[in-house]
């Protein structure tokens, strides 16, 4: 008896499953508009999505191509820091004032002879400073 019992309920759920699908069934045209209605309501909505997303992605591209562009320029600043860093160094040494000294005021050191290159046409004088002299080697 309960398999009779069961074979009905079983006949009973696909029939109510038919039927109810025969329902459906019976408007063909209905759910295919209302699909359609559906799909126009979805694009429309992602249509609405792009058009307000598309400004903001469009800043973000020119926020992101103007860091790059100061990134860059930060790149040549810190370059540009470091050689002066550099030269601040090398102006502080001794030896940068040593060089300035000979080239620039034509000192040298106790007991070197000063050499000036010749000029063809032109006399130069020689530089007014204690350590140079114009006395022979016996100080003539």
């Amino acid at each position: 008896m309960r398999q009779t019992t069961a074979v009905r309920q079983n006949a009973d759920r696909t029939d109510g499953k038919t039927s109810h699908c025969r329902a459906r069934s019976s408007k063909p045209g209905t759910d295919r508009s209302r699909w359609k209605r559906r799909i126009f309501f979805l694009g429309l909505a992602m249509s609405l999505l792009c058009a307000l997303y598309l400004p903001l992605q469009i800043k973000v591209w020119r926020m992101q191509s103007e860091l790059h562009q100061l990134q860059s320029e930060k790149q040549a600043l810190l370059h540009q820091q470091q050689q002066i860093q550099q030269q601040i160094v090398y102006y502080g040494s001794d030896a940068y004032v040593e060089e300035a000294a000979r080239q620039d005021l034509g000192l040298v050191k106790p007991g070197e002879a000063l050499v000036l290159p010749a000029v063809p046409g032109t006399s130069q004088p020689l530089p007014n400073n204690k350590h140079t002299s114009t006395a022979g080697p016996y100080g003539d």
